[in-house]
């Protein structure tokens, strides 16, 4: 059951993650196109690299060892 917890915790914050990504790379687009200062990128590229970190810290959850439960 735990296992099947983690799995399920894991797979939302993934998506959260990617969600994370696609908005951040969306503002880095706009902010580009609309020749927007350098503190609209920085938000854009901090906002990209957030949801890589989020994405990671998913996968190493889901990684997490449960078999020293009991059956």
């Amino acid at each position: 059951m735990l296992s099947n917890i983690i799995g399920l915790v894991s797979g939302c914050v993934t998506f959260l993650g990617g969600f994370l990504i696609v908005w951040g790379a969306l503002s880095l687009g706009l902010a580009i196109r609309e020749q927007q200062g350098g503190a609209q990128i920085a938000s854009a590229i901090s906002t990209i690299a957030g949801g890589a970190i989020i994405i990671a810290a998913a996968i190493y959850f889901g990684q997490l060892d449960t078999s020293w439960l009991p059956a």
